[in-house]
């Protein structure tokens, strides 16, 4: 029983069967005409001119009309026209071989036994070489081989001597021999066709799956986008608030429900600090700039924070005794090393901690450092051991406690792993632990220079009197900037646009020290534009901050360009204070 598919690629195959027949009348029509002229020439004087004439007259009639067919065919072809097309190829095939019977029996002079054998063999030479070409579509090999050879067999069996008949003996077995070859040469033919087409149909459904999962992939990151977009900005009017709160609040017992608010803001801050780290390095915004440097570096930074969250557990942290230098972007192998540190303490219950930083001498991996980051915790099966890296997935958070994490860490190690070209491993038995591995090239050089950093007290106000213009759409981000602003001592004109902007600037008789703006503002407008303007109001390249909660690809690629410093709601007050800060207002 024949499926629709099934139909579908024999219809293929007729089709195609039609075009290389097509293809081949031209060489096929000139041997006609060339074998028919050496003919004549040939039997000029043995056979009477006027059957040589008749033959010729009919072969050129036959070489004229095809040839009329293939123009029409290569200048007007059209798939529904198809049927014409093969029967056309049928017929023609057969009106070549009536005419080479009929030069087959009348160039066949009796008692020249030359002759004879000549034009025998001419016509075994024409059936068998364009044999190969018909046996692309057997009806038309069997509308022009048996009508070529027959009429000479029969005459030859007429004849009735033992030469003749030998003769044609010899031709009938040539016939069949050659017709049993060509179908099987027809039947290796369609069956190439048919992996051919099938193969090209598969092609074509993984092309489809690819850009079906490709579409869903843009539809998935658009409806991030929009979610983290649009949660951020009440998120960030809250966080905004409750450090307003934070400042001026001095009852215990307020305080600690301001704490507690604090903690919800900072864990909802968490999720989306994920999000648009996966959606940073989906849209290829990261620029990689790796340089040597010692890798205590990083480990001076990792230790501080570890240490008093792996003693909250009992657990013990063996940090490694020498680091050698290595050649990566130090911030973006921080960040491998810390998600596995953070999912090492997590996952482990009781024991310790080893971090590993090897120079690797092997053949395999000669010249690279590894980072080996060991813990004696549940450890993983193998089964699982592959769906690790991919998003939100826990193996042993099923009930999604966000005190256990997101499942967002891993999956961030291996796109940060893919983009600054270093190989990742794991290992892991269960109840025995895990090891998580990254392989860094090796420096000889090391770079002597350290990035300190200083905590901020969030309760140092400092006495400033520069004048911060706030362009936000969002009432309550307004509003909280403007109060967490003024509490830290500064001026402030907040603007939901950027006409209200320059006219409250106009007005304020005061140009700007610093611009903090939103990037999507009202009738598709953009902070980047905002910034821009009050530039060319101004004449002066004043400081200014991007503050976004997009997360979409071409968004993240237009604000990376645009050299303004950009910030991500909601932004915490201590990092708006270093921007502040460094812009020295």
């Amino acid at each position: 029983m024949h499926t629709e598919s099934d139909n579908h690629i024999n219809d293929k195959i007729n089709t195609e069967q039609i075009k290389m027949l097509h293809d081949a009348i031209p060489s096929l029509l000139l041997v006609n005409v060339l074998v028919g002229l050496a003919l004549a020439y040939g039997f000029w004087d043995v056979v009477s001119h006027q059957s040589i004439l008749i033959c010729l007259a009919l072969l050129l009639v036959m070489v004229i009309t095809r040839g009329a067919f293939f123009l029409s065919y290569k200048k007007y072809f059209k798939p529904s026209n198809k049927k014409l097309y093969r029967h056309s190829l049928i017929i023609g095939s057969a009106c070549a071989g009536i005419i080479w019977g009929l030069i087959g029996v009348l160039f066949l002079p009796t008692g020249e036994q030359n002759y004879q054998l000549f034009i025998l063999l001419a016509l075994m030479a024409m059936t068998g070489g364009s044999a190969f070409t018909l046996a692309i579509y057997l009806p038309c090999y069997f509308a022009y081989v048996p009508v070529t050879l027959l009429p000479i067999i029969i005459q030859l069996f007429i004849l009735g001597e033992k030469f003749h008949i030998a003769l044609a003996v010899a031709t009938s077995a040539f016939f069949l021999v050659l017709t049993s070859f060509n179908i099987r040469v027809n039947k290796n033919f369609k069956t190439s066709l048919t992996l051919r087409f099938e193969n090209l149909d598969l092609i074509e459904q993984l092309k489809q799956q690819k850009d079906e999962a490709e579409r869903a992939n843009r539809a998935k990151s658009k409806f991030l986008a929009a979610a983290s977009h649009d949660l951020r900005q009440p998120l960030y009017s809250l966080g905004l608030f409750t450090s307003v709160l934070d400042e001026l609040i001095q009852f215990p017992k307020v305080k600690k429900v301001v704490e507690q608010i604090n903690s919800s803001v900072s864990a909802l801050t968490n999720l989306f600090d994920k999000l648009l780290d996966i959606s940073q390095l989906d849209a290829g915004v990261i620029e990689v700039k790796k340089q040597d440097f010692c890798l205590k570096i990083i480990f001076d930074k990792l230790q501080d924070s570890f240490d008093s969250q792996a003693r909250e557990k009992n657990i013990t942290i063996n940090w490694p005794a020498k680091y050698p230098a290595v050649h990566s972007e130090p911030d973006l192998l921080e960040q491998i090393i810390r998600n596995y540190l953070t999912n090492a303490i997590k996952y482990t219950l009781k024991g310790e901690i080893t971090i590993e930083c090897e120079v690797d001498d092997s053949e395999v991996n000669k010249g690279m450092v590894s980072i080996h980051v060991s813990d004696s915790g549940i450890g993983i099966s193998e089964v699982n051991l592959a769906d690790i890296y991919e998003e939100f997935y826990q193996i042993s958070n099923p009930e999604r406690d966000r005190e256990k994490g997101l499942g967002l860490g891993l999956s961030i190690v291996k796109r940060t792993a893919m983009l600054l070209e270093h190989d990742i491993a794991v290992s892991s038995e269960v109840d025995k632990g895990s090891r998580f591995s990254i392989f860094v090239d090796q420096s000889q050089l090391v770079v002597d220079t350290l990035g300190f950093t200083t905590k901020e007290d969030n309760h140092d106000i400092a006495d400033n009197s520069g004048l911060i213009v706030v362009i936000d759409d969002e009432k309550g981000i307004r509003e909280g900037l403007d109060s967490i602003l003024q509490i830290w001592g500064y001026s402030v004109i907040v603007a939901c646009d950027l006409d209200d902007a320059l006219l409250q600037l106009k007005s304020s008789n005061r140009y700007p020290d610093i611009i903090i703006s939103d990037y999507r503002l009202k009738e598709g407008k953009t902070g980047i534009d905002a910034i821009k303007a009050i530039h060319s109001a101004y004449n002066r390249n004043i400081p200014a901050l991007i503050i976004t909660g997009d997360i979409a690809s071409d968004r993240l690629v237009e604000m990376s360009s645009s050299n303004f410093q950009v910030l991500f709601k909601p932004v915490p007050p201590m990092k708006l204070r270093a921007f502040l800060r460094s812009a020295r207002v």
